[in-house]
């Protein structure tokens, strides 16, 4: 592998593929390590396109953003080479669209369009789930969460798992703790 600053070349079999990454994303693997991408393969006029990301959680937002008015995927990269995943949930949480401002090639125009469009396209429930290092915010959800990362499940994994049993039929905020904690050891144990 091949670093530029914003590309990286990935050598497969003999043949060469330059795929964009977030300029935060240099410098992940030294030339001839392995490295796993989450790719992204674009098509447009003017050929196809391949973009990498460390986490998938950036691949994720990288096709949310995508989405949005008036960003491709050069200004998505901008984006994510500008901010942690965790740090844009956090902006649009807390609708902080000068933030957003701070990103070259963003105006504020863009960041209020980023924002409007960004929270429809994600569901509360969905906001409440995205890996930011914390616990979910509904009240039960947490208390579940904290309980079962005592019990030593990883973090990500338990808010997967809660997510889950969110969005499955009959899962209410109302359900109680023990339930959830069950539903979610059950999925969570190997």
């Amino acid at each position: 592998m091949e670093s530029i600053p914003g590309r990286v070349v990935l050598e497969v079999g003999g043949v060469g593929y330059e795929i964009g990454v977030p300029t935060s994303s240099e410098g992940f693997a030294a030339v001839g390590n392995e490295v796993i991408l989450w790719a992204h393969l674009q098509f447009s006029q003017d050929g196809f396109h391949l973009y990498g990301f460390a986490q998938r959680t950036q691949r994720d937002l990288f096709r949310m953003l995508i989405k949005v008015t008036g960003v491709g995927p050069k200004v998505a990269l901008q984006i994510l080479s500008g901010l942690e995943p965790q740090e844009l949930v956090q902006i649009m949480v807390a609708e902080d669209w000068k933030r957003l401002t701070r990103i070259p090639g963003i105006g504020p125009k863009t960041a209020r369009r980023l924002l409007i469009e960004l929270k429809e396209k994600l569901t509360a429930q969905e906001l409440l789930f995205i890996p930011t290092g914390g616990a979910p915010a509904e009240p039960v959800y947490n208390q579940a969460f904290s309980a079962l990362s005592n019990l030593g499940f990883a973090p990500d994994s338990v808010r997967i798992a809660l997510k889950e049993i969110n969005t499955e039929s009959g899962a209410t905020p109302q359900t109680d703790l023990e339930s959830i904690i069950k539903r979610a050891i059950a999925k969570l144990a190997p």
